[in-house]
């Protein structure tokens, strides 16, 4: 009798692991009630192993999206959770990232994001304005966040950023600035964000903080006198320059 019980939970067994396993992605993914700004559609495959036509991630659009979620790591509490979208296209997500469910602590793995210049520069909070054009790029090859705070609190990062294709708009047309190069790191809870030249603009600058949307900046840029008549102005109205050339400036 014992036998029987045994091996009809043990069938039982096996068979919830199989329909959890086979489980159309689509049977979930259309059941949760994603923000606004957010979604994923044209779903196919498995919750474990699926894609996605397109997501919606904080209104910008990734194209053919897969993703890997291991099983066994859900069983410990942890989703652990590979993503690739399409290189090609100028706004992709790349990577490995691994929340703990109850630590609520997000762990990322070589990750690498990529978006058009226009969309960070809508979010920053620059002094004067700015058109740009190119993609902005970053790798990140660790990174360690807090997710129980309102704002994430980073932990551990040690990533690399790009502009590349650099340009901004001014009132002849856009003026190419070729790239600039950036280290991004957080130690203490504090972000830091080093700006070196070369670049198009003469430019240098280290921004620091606890909140990456509102970073204490303090640099200098040297304009090169090939640049047009209303980016000097810019440049002008900014400060002046000292004896070397170059304007100092905070933020």
């Amino acid at each position: 009798m014992k036998l029987r019980i045994l091996s009809i939970f043990g069938f039982l067994a096996v068979f919830a692991v199989l329909l959890i396993a086979t489980m159309p992605a689509k049977q979930v993914i259309y059941r949760i009630n994603f923000p606004s700004d957010m979604g994923l559609y044209e779903v196919s495959g498995t919750i474990w192993e699926g894609r996605a036509a397109s997501a919606l991630v904080h209104n910008q659009i990734l194209n053919n999206v897969t993703w890997d979620l291991s099983f066994w790591r859900l069983l410990t509490g942890q989703a652990h959770l590979t993503i690739n979208t399409n290189k090609r296209n100028p706004v992709g997500l790349n990577g490995t990232v691994t929340l703990g469910l109850v630590s609520r602590q997000l762990e990322i793995y070589d990750l690498a994001i990529r978006l058009p210049a226009e969309v960070i520069f809508a979010q920053i909070p620059l002094p004067v304005p700015v058109i740009g054009k190119g993609t902005v790029t970053i790798d990140i090859g660790s990174g360690s966040f807090d997710l129980t705070q309102p704002i994430p609190i980073c932990l551990d990062l040690d990533a690399q950023g790009a502009w590349n294709n650099a340009g901004v708009l001014a009132s002849n047309g856009m003026v190419n600035l070729d790239q600039f190069d950036a280290t991004v790191k957080c130690t203490n809870e504090q972000y830091r964000v080093v700006v070196n030249e070369p670049n198009g603009l003469g430019l240098s600058f280290v921004a620091t903080g606890n909140n990456p949307q509102n970073l204490s900046v303090n640099g200098k840029f040297k304009l090169p006198a090939s640049l047009p008549e209303d980016m000097q102005r810019v440049g002008e109205f900014l400060g002046q320059p000292d004896a070397t050339g170059y304007t100092n400036f905070t933020w």
